[in-house]
């Protein structure tokens, strides 16, 4: 049964940085459904770009699986495809809640799990990656050699997949919708305290760029091209494709 997100709240305050750990992941599925606009629209889109695909067996590679309900949603959505699912994590925390989950799909021999960090971790003939959410925990000077590697190790035709907090370059514009973004918190049940904390909480090790950035960095990895998904206020969600060759 899904735990209710309660971490940041005036009984239980959880100071310090924020960190993908035992606590964070008991709460992390009611956690991010509150929190991330269009979380269940990016997992709805997945299956439909899958089914795009040519390749006999369709090899995922999750960065940043956190609970694995990506990888779940796309097994389950299309059954009748040949799939090799992987996925990757650093926090043994967020692999265990992944693990329990898949044994109570009875998925458990369907999903390969490695914990290790993102940018260490060797891919090889991937027709998709996912980094939902992933990208902005990584620190900016690492982002452009790990793009560049994904995009290298994705067959032709494959694609990369990432959903994102951004930012943008007006400060006004940029104020406007993180207060949009806060009111959607407050509308899922968070209170100003949890609000603020959590914000606290996410200085300095969620580090959000521009929807341009991004694409760029995309492009200079050597993605053939590179299109905005998803829109809402300051979360994107990108789809970056390998040529066919």
């Amino acid at each position: 049964m899904m735990q209710i997100d309660r971490l940041f709240n005036e009984a239980n305050p959880k100071v310090g940085g924020f960190a993908f750990d035992e606590n964070v992941a008991r709460v992390f599925d009611d956690m991010i459904s509150r929190s991330v606009p269009l979380y269940a629209d990016v997992q709805r889109v997945l299956p439909v770009l899958a089914n795009l695909l040519d390749h006999p067996v369709i090899k995922v590679v999750d960065l940043g699986c956190s609970t694995g309900t990506s990888l779940i949603h796309l097994a389950r959505a299309l059954p009748n495809h040949k799939f090799e699912l992987i996925g990757v994590d650093n926090s043994q925390a967020m692999l265990d809640k992944c693990s329990e989950k898949l044994l109570a799909l009875g998925m458990q021999d369907q999903v390969e799990l490695f914990r290790t960090d993102i940018r260490d971790f060797e891919i090889r003939d991937a027709s998709i990656v996912l980094m939902n959410y992933t990208l902005q925990f990584v620190d900016l000077p690492s982002r452009p050699a790990l793009l560049s590697r994904i995009c290298q190790s994705i067959r032709p035709g494959g694609f990369m997949l990432v959903s994102e907090k951004v930012s943008h370059h007006q400060a006004a514009v940029d104020d406007a919708l993180v207060e949009l973004y806060f009111e959607f918190k407050r509308r899922n049940g968070y209170s100003e305290l949890e609000i603020a904390r959590k914000r606290e909480a996410l200085e300095n090790v969620l580090v959000p760029v521009t929807i341009d950035e991004n694409g760029r960095l995309f492009r200079e990895a050597g993605f053939a091209d590179v299109e905005l998904l998803l829109k809402w206020f300051n979360f994107a969600t990108f789809v970056a494709r390998v040529s066919n060759g």
